[in-house]
């Protein structure tokens, strides 16, 4: 078998002064790619939880079970918008490359907005089960609503970005 004369492209190295390294457009567009089905996954897994939810037969372990492949979606959710942050952090793309760009710059955007609120939403639900008041409660109905506007928003981002980019799916 003939050996392939384009080398794999290697991880940049770390720039001696301790800034970002340039990195390759192709490695930015692969992880936006990889934020973009990480995000449509969360949103799958939450609404998959929430139609889970609603049902009043529900055997506990199995909704358990959902909310834990959820959790897992939305951690896989945060490393593809770190990785992202990372590789775009010294590149602005020009020409016909700044499309999918700005949309993936915009579903980072709702990624990061969306792991918070989930997880500013998760904190104050455990807080909530010490405390009863009908202020803690109000401002855990609040913070809900705020998460699933996020998780709303995440959604479009990411039908944005497939939209720009369908090779992305």
């Amino acid at each position: 078998m003939p050996k392939s004369s384009t080398a794999a492209p290697s991880a940049p190295a770390a720039a001696a002064d301790g800034e970002l390294p340039s990195i390759p457009l192709d490695v930015l567009r692969g992880r936006a790619d990889w934020l973009a089905r990480a995000a449509r996954e969360a949103c799958r897994q939450h609404r998959r939880c929430g139609e889970l939810s609603e049902r009043g037969d529900l055997d506990p372990l199995e909704l358990n079970g959902a909310l834990d492949l959820a959790a897992l979606a939305d951690q896989q959710l945060a490393q593809a918008a770190e990785a992202y942050a990372k590789a775009g952090a010294k590149l602005s793309p020009d020409g016909d490359e700044r499309g999918w760009w700005h949309q993936a710059n915009a579903l980072w955007l709702a990624a990061r907005e969306h792991v918070r609120r989930h997880s500013l939403g998760d904190r104050l639900s455990k807080r909530i089960g010490v405390e009863h008041t009908a202020d803690r409660l109000t401002e855990l109905h609040v913070e809900f609503a705020l998460e699933a506007s996020a998780m709303l928003s995440l959604q479009q981002a990411a039908d944005a970005y497939c939209k720009a980019r369908p090779a992305a799916l």
